[in-house]
């Protein structure tokens, strides 16, 4: 294929100049925690069995190398139990739907929407397992969005599609603290129990920045396939046969050749998977997390009608997510209200770093009862004017909230937005 030629000329170019320049010592990818006591470690390999006696042999030539980085990047092989009836299944010429959820990454940011790995990885995956049509494809990724959005959104951008096979890629979006690590496992936790074969993605920055480490002891719970291009390219790099330019343009984004390259380590992937026999493991009933909130659903102005509208009026500016409220200044500052009964629940707001926009004071009440009143800034430092959120309420069991939001004492004459709330 012309694509994975033009990875190869791209990998043999780097090595080039990496030859000229002296290569470095071997080295191995940075270690990795692993989750103890897994029902999946059987599954959890580093490579596949046969190329191990291989690995401890230095590679010498370009393209020794090059396969050297793709075996790298197959960090677990897993269960691929449920993605041998998926290949079956388009083989069969039924219907398959293949989707890819992540953040800017996973959007393709940096190459373009048919550049990009996702749709390079389906259109081979179609070109060898698909029978005209019956493959078809679903770009879940938005700029900026961790996890935590992910979850909440899974059901309206991937789960509604009814997904055959699932890419997760957040690891340069997510912070490691346990509201990440909860609603990663709750996206792997509802694609599994939606039939989904899913794969994790774990991708790196610049600055080497990473959440790839809990995000490996989850998919190892899980047994689940993982392909690591953080690991391929510390390898690489560790051993002076790329550098982060050869990849990227930016901080965080595959360019051209970077996106050609991950889409190479997933054909890498489904190659192995379609050759080697399956391991099947039990899928765990208990969760990691004690904080998993599996079946959230965002609520948009299609799905929820307040109590009152109040100073706000329906529709909002930011881009994939346009069914929101927009608060109107000038007016007496009342506030937005809403019912809806759930455990979780969440708010989902526009963040800036400029602009004329303020804070959000929401009260909440559950079963009636006061629960909480917080405020919250929707202009902060880090703010790129795209989607945040903020948690609102945590119960075991399903309670009514109650919301009524309004701006903030010292923000009534400034604007906010209110994209979406989520609960389950």
């Amino acid at each position: 294929m012309r694509r994975r030629k033009f990875a190869a000329a791209v990998m043999a170019a780097a090595l080039m100049a990496a030859a000229l320049a002296g290569c470095g010592d071997a080295g191995s990818s940075k270690a990795e925690s692993k989750a103890s006591g897994s029902t999946a470690e059987s599954a959890a390999e580093s490579a596949p069995a046969e190329e191990s006696s291989e690995a401890e042999k230095q590679p010498e030539t370009e393209e020794e190398w090059h396969l050297a980085m793709l075996k790298k990047s197959l960090c677990s092989m897993g269960d691929t139990t449920k993605l041998k009836e998926k290949i079956a299944k388009a083989e069969n010429g039924e219907k398959v739907t293949m989707a890819y959820l992540g953040g800017s990454i996973t959007e393709g940011i940096s190459a373009g929407d048919e550049l990009c790995y996702a749709k390079l990885s389906y259109e081979h995956f179609k070109s060898d397992h698909g029978k005209g049509d019956n493959v078809e494809y679903v770009n879940a990724g938005i700029s900026g969005t961790p996890s935590k959005l992910g979850n909440m959104r899974l059901q309206r951008d991937v789960l509604c599609h009814e997904p055959d096979i699932c890419f997760v890629e957040f690891a340069v979006n997510d912070g490691s603290d346990d509201e990440y690590q909860a609603a990663y496992e709750s996206i792997v936790r509802d694609l599994i129990e939606k039939d989904c074969a899913v794969i994790l993605l774990f991708s790196v920055t610049a600055e080497d920045y990473s959440a790839q480490d809990y995000m490996k002891k989850i998919g190892e719970y899980y047994g689940l396939p993982m392909i690591s291009y953080c690991d391929a390219l510390r390898y690489m790099f560790e051993n002076g046969k790329m550098k982060w330019e050869d990849f990227s343009d930016d901080k965080s984004h595959p360019n051209v050749q970077g996106h050609a390259i991950v889409a190479e380590m997933i054909d890498y992937f489904f190659t192995q998977a379609a050759s080697l026999e399956a391991k099947p493991v039990t899928v765990p009933a208990e969760p990691l997390s004690i904080m998993v909130q599996q079946g959230m659903e965002l609520l948009e102005n299609d799905g929820i009608k307040p109590e009152s509208l109040g100073s706000w009026k329906e529709g909002t500016s930011t881009a994939h997510f346009t069914k929101g409220w927009t608060y109107e200044p000038g007016g007496n500052n009342e506030p937005l209200v809403f019912k809806f009964k759930g455990k979780f629940a969440h708010i989902v707001f526009k963040e800036v770093s400029a602009g004329k926009f303020g804070s959000l004071h929401v009260k909440i009440t559950c079963d009636g009862k006061a629960y909480d009143e917080k405020d919250i800034k929707t202009k902060t430092k880090d703010g790129w004017g795209g989607p945040n959120t903020a948690l609102l309420g945590m119960q075991v069991a399903e309670k009514e909230y109650t919301l009524e939001i309004s701006m903030a004492e010292g923000s009534e004459d400034l604007n906010a937005e209110i994209l979406a709330l989520a609960h389950n």
